[in-house]
């Protein structure tokens, strides 16, 4: 039976095909059989005959701000919200308002 061997370079958790791992690590998978692999950044779908090494991707520390973008805060009885360019809206968590003391 052929297989590939599949390497993932991610330090912490991730889950392959629903199943939760640790991480990095090296594998052997069935070709032309599909993977997923999920963090908590991004889901990649994996379908090869070839041996593959997979880096997901990792946040970079630095952020830097966007010139362009209009953004609001909004609430209501419920919850705070942010508006990005008058198009979206996400929720805030509330406990970042609340004070204490």
């Amino acid at each position: 039976m052929d297989t590939i061997k599949l390497k993932i370079i991610f330090d912490g958790e991730i889950k392959l095909n629903g199943e939760v791992v640790q991480a990095p690590l090296e594998m052997t998978w069935f070709p032309n059989t599909d993977l997923t692999i999920e963090t908590k950044y991004e889901k990649i779908f994996f379908n090869s005959a070839t041996d593959a090494t997979i880096t997901p991707k990792v946040p970079d520390k630095k952020l830097e701000f966007i010139a362009d973008a209009n953004v609001r805060l909004a609430k209501n009885n419920l919850a705070h919200y942010v508006i990005i360019n008058d198009r979206y809206a996400v929720k805030l968590p509330s406990s970042i308002f609340e004070t204490k003391g």
